[in-house]
């Protein structure tokens, strides 16, 4: 059964637009309560009904092969970026940030750098590493599974791997709203 998920525009192509699309299948549990006021509050919509996040298995910038299932029993900050793209630039040292701030066993960040290079890539990050993994979809099938049109989007999945709130356009991660939401996500039991 698809779903359909309602998401808030909050730039470009005008205020009060919404956007329509098709995820992934419903799960019956509802979203943790108070989520959606902590997502607003962080700038993120949540989905009323969280979603199956779809499947992944990528190259990954370090060797080797991630894939969804890699991260289960963990939240994930999953960012569809790339190298060439400026507000994806600009956002790459607070989400290095969050994930220092809150990554370890429960939470981890996910880069997905979507019609990149790992020239690109590599070029961009100047010889440091990034304290989380970063993919490459150079093909964009990944980005499109997701329905991540342009760059950046962000997707917060939680333990069980359903995607409980998103976010399209460059985000400020080191807000106290935002390590707000992710810690309620976190804390959140599974069913």
């Amino acid at each position: 059964m698809s779903t359909i998920a309602v998401i808030r525009a909050r730039r470009g192509l005008g205020a009060g637009l919404v956007l329509v699309l098709t995820l992934g299948t419903a799960i019956a549990s509802a979203a943790p309560a108070g989520l959606a006021e902590l997502a607003q509050a962080a700038g993120m919509d949540a989905y009323a009904v969280p979603l199956k996040a779809p499947r992944f298995g990528l190259p990954s910038l370090d060797g080797g092969t991630r894939a969804k299932q890699d991260y289960q029993g963990r939240v994930v900050l999953l960012n569809f970026w790339a190298s060439w793209c400026p507000p994806c630039r600009e956002e790459f040292p607070s989400l290095e940030r969050l994930h220092q701030a809150l990554g370890g066993p429960d939470f981890t960040v996910v880069a997905i750098a979507v019609a990149d290079t790992e020239v690109g890539v590599v070029a961009f990050l100047g010889g440091r590493r990034p304290p989380f993994t970063v993919l490459l979809d150079d093909d964009r099938k990944t980005a499109e599974a997701y329905r991540a049109a342009g760059v950046p989007v962000t997707y917060l999945i939680d333990r069980e791997g359903r995607l409980v709130a998103g976010k399209t356009g460059p985000q400020d991660w080191d807000r106290p709203e935002m390590h707000a939401l992710i810690r309620m996500v976190i804390r959140a039991a599974p069913e």
